[in-house]
């Protein structure tokens, strides 16, 4: 999966931290402050052996029909720009949202065919490795029940 980006803020200095994430925000819930070094319960993320998988992240149903309906929307908006250019109009908005409804589709496509593929399982099965190896650190494991995380 492409990296993606989170940010948050540090309850306790208030500063802006910012880290690489998988998309599906797989990992520890437990944010520690670059700056600080405080650290909070981030419930964005999952420990997947605890908190399971996205289910969104194994449908290839949903990112096959989320493909048709962007697809199917950008040769609506592609079909009104050339009717409005052929008119003497032409509008910049219409041609963006054509390039935008494409991309959408394209990376849905590109999505169904990962999970078709069996390199989302490959990647949901390093999540959980990686997840069991660090429920094997019982400081960690503690720390996950103090803030509240029933294991």
């Amino acid at each position: 999966m492409p990296l993606s980006y989170a940010e948050w803020t540090c309850p306790e200095c208030k500063t802006k931290n910012r880290e690489s994430c998988n998309a599906w925000m797989y990992g520890s819930p437990i944010r520690q402050c670059k700056v600080c070094r405080g650290e909070y319960l981030d419930k964005r993320f999952r420990e997947v052996a605890i908190d399971g998988f996205d289910p969104r992240s194994n449908n290839p149903q949903l990112y096959l029909k989320g493909a048709l309906f962007l697809l199917a929307l950008a040769l609506v908006a592609g079909a009104l720009s050339f009717y409005q250019h052929t008119n003497g109009y032409y509008s910049t908005k219409t041609m963006i949202m054509t390039v935008a409804f494409a991309v959408g589709g394209i990376a849905c496509l590109f999505m169904f065919a990962r999970i078709k593929m069996g390199f989302q399982s490959k990647d949901n099965e390093k999540y959980m490795a990686e997840s069991k190896a660090r429920l094997a650190d019982s400081a960690y494991v503690e720390k996950l029940r103090k803030y509240g995380y029933k294991i």
